[in-house]
């Protein structure tokens, strides 16, 4: 161990950067961020440090102002999900080193008895993707009924994603098997009470797949010019909502076998506006759970999918893009407050209510439509996916400027 008084090799330095910057990864920290970050951490402690981040991947090279041969490591993240409290737990440590109460070997050694603290059991989990769905059919036009139906299928397709995640070999077919459940569950709720839209059905059940968090990301790193991570996540995307759409197509093609299919839906009667509100407090904890957060941090979920159920509200009249950038807008500047105030991570309030905003839908449309041979619509859905995506984008980004964070995560 190294006296705390004593200066840092480039190797202790290189081996917390390293192990730093991989835990960050792994709790979702955009690659643009992390670079930005481990090099501020090293030149607080007299290095410079070259860093290259990926989605899975880690490269650090520490050079020393004496001109030293520099010292090089490469770490390959294999899991990485979203956990805001992890992430948070991360800042919280990062900044003890900073102001100088933790060494850089304490930290190390905090780095390694990390758990996460928002761990929910899961009766919790089940009942949270119930909700996200329920909410998210609500939010895309649907009625009563169809929050209940969601709600049921969003209960089934957790339980199956958390047997796959115990499972390696299945994890890969998550995606696939979303999408066959998710149709079933139209089909069937649509046979047993017709008039529900299966499109708000299929839809709201896949949310938690929906990759519009990693589409609105991948554009973010590029725009950053973190070219590689960005074409990455948008990679990622592509093959995720493929996935689903190969899935509701497998159920598609077992209605045809049948020869039953449902009525087609009626005009659609959107939910009443206090159901509507209640819906984004469903959607709002449940996202919250998923994303990590612990219980007592859960009303910051709820004040995040607030602000953007009332930006939403006063912008329902409005075209969807400036309505996306501004609604993104609104909700960056008021996560950048939050960390201003709290000194708390930026994305803790910042992604529960960005969820409720990411085009993940219109990426789904599109690839359904050109699935269908219908390339025109399928077309048109990837633009708006883009468009309404860079939108979301720009807003943040503008909030940065309006109201700088002073925190880098």
């Amino acid at each position: 161990m190294t006296d705390s008084r004593e200066p840092l090799s480039p190797h202790h330095m290189l081996d917390y950067l390293v192990e730093l910057g991989s835990e960050l990864l792994a709790a979702g920290c955009p690659s643009y961020r992390l670079e930005e970050l481990l090099g501020v951490v090293a030149s607080r402690e007299g290095f410079s440090a070259d860093v290259f981040a990926l989605p899975t991947g880690l490269f650090v090279a520490i050079r020393t102002p004496t001109g030293e041969a520099p010292a090089v490591s490469m770490v390959r993240v294999n899991e990485w999900r979203v956990d805001l409290q992890r992430l948070a737990v991360l800042d919280e440590l990062l900044n003890r080193v900073v102001d100088r109460t933790l060494t850089v070997n304490d930290a190390r050694l905090e780095l390694r008895r990390l758990s996460s603290a928002g761990e929910w059991s899961t009766l919790v989990k089940l009942i949270a993707g119930a909700g996200s769905s329920a909410g998210a059919a609500v939010s895309f036009g649907g009625g009563v009924g169809d929050f209940f139906i969601a709600g049921v299928g969003g209960l089934l397709l957790r339980a199956v994603l958390l047997r796959t995640q115990r499972e390696p070999g299945l994890r890969f077919l998550e995606n696939f098997l979303g999408g066959v459940i998710a149709a079933l569950t139209a089909w069937f709720a649509t046979l047993v009470w017709p008039g529900h839209s299966r499109d708000v059905l299929v839809l709201a059940v896949v949310i938690p797949l929906l990759p519009g968090m990693v589409l609105t990301t991948g554009l973010a790193e590029i725009t950053f010019k973190n070219l590689v991570s960005g074409t990455a996540r948008l990679v990622d995307a592509a093959v995720t909502l493929l996935s689903l759409v190969f899935g509701i197509g497998l159920a598609l093609t077992f209605e045809q076998w049948t020869g039953v299919r449902p009525e087609a839906a009626g005009t659609l009667l959107p939910a009443p506006w206090w159901w509507q509100a209640l819906a984004v407090v469903v959607a709002s904890l449940s996202f919250g759970v998923s994303l990590g957060l612990p219980r007592q941090k859960l009303v910051i979920a709820l004040g995040s999918g607030s602000v953007v159920w009332l930006s939403q509200l006063l912008l329902r009249t409005w075209p969807a893009t400036p309505a996306a950038f501004l609604s993104a807008l609104v909700l960056a500047v008021a996560a950048n407050a939050f960390a201003r105030t709290t000194k708390q991570p930026a994305q803790v309030f910042l992604l529960p209510g960005l969820l409720l905003l990411v085009p993940g839908s219109f990426g789904f449309r599109s690839f359904d439509a050109l699935l269908r041979g219908d390339y025109t619509q399928g077309a048109s859905q990837a633009v708006g996916m883009f468009t309404l995506a860079g939108a979301l984008v720009m807003g943040l980004l503008v909030a940065n400027v309006v109201v700088p964070p002073r925190k880098i995560l």
